[in-house]
């Protein structure tokens, strides 16, 4: 499927103590389609939250339910505090939704306002943690099913801290990247290229990384890809 050319998010420059930058490309632009990757991140009175999600499938099916819980999160996130029981929110909407066969992967986090955040991530990508100098670390996630499938993880999810510490830069991805495959065969080697695209500015960052996958996949991703993101920056 021929990758329609990179493109960058509405989201604003910075959000909270937040700076962003997303680029999103969405895999065979022949069916016109939204794609059904989900990304946001909004200013609330408990920090900085920031959700990135796939949902299962593709065309117009994928993109309603990115829809939907998307929708979801920007009504909720405002006002529950808790993560778990966002996530547990947004789950019991996708299995309650005209699709409940459906899943939808997402790391859902809260900014607190020196850097530090927690997380809730329901079977999605970990976020890459990149330092000042370029060392790259994954973390390593708590494990929980997608939402639409916690029930399978007795119905509930944990947050897990994201010490200030242990990043400067944060990136966020959904599986359209890391699984994107060139000629041969191989997997995008995201942490590596992450780690060599460092030292550009962030907006510059995430241009250059899509525009690298897309000539990674040779122009012919087989999946949606969004990568998202962020640094420090208190107001």
């Amino acid at each position: 499927m021929t990758a329609r050319s990179t493109s960058r998010t509405t989201l604003p420059d910075q959000v909270g103590t937040l700076r962003v930058s997303a680029r999103r490309l969405i895999a065979g632009a022949e069916r016109g389609g939204t794609g059904g990757d989900l990304h946001d991140v909004l200013d609330t009175a408990f920090g900085t939250r920031l959700l990135i999600g796939d949902a299962m499938g593709k065309g117009p099916e994928g993109a309603r339910s990115a829809a939907a819980v998307l929708h979801a999160w920007r009504q909720l996130a405002v006002h529950e505090r808790s993560l778990e029981v966002l996530a547990v929110r947004l789950h019991s909407l996708v299995t309650h939704s005209a699709d409940p066969d459906r899943f939808v992967t997402a790391a859902l986090l809260t900014f607190a306002p020196d850097g530090s955040a927690e997380m809730v991530c329901c079977g999605h990508p970990p976020p890459v943690l990149i330092r000042a100098g370029g060392a790259v670390s994954a973390v390593v996630p708590a494990p929980a099913p997608p939402l639409g499938l916690l029930d399978l993880g007795q119905g509930w999810c944990a947050t897990q801290p994201v010490p200030a510490s242990s990043w400067d830069r944060m990136l966020l991805h959904t599986d359209g990247v890391s699984e994107a495959r060139d000629g041969d065969g191989d997997f995008y080697p995201l942490c590596e290229r992450a780690a060599e695209l460092a030292v550009r500015p962030l907006t510059t960052f995430t241009a250059a990384l899509a525009a690298d996958l897309v000539h990674h996949a040779r122009g012919c991703l087989q999946d949606d890809a969004t990568l998202l993101a962020v640094e420090h920056a208190p107001p």
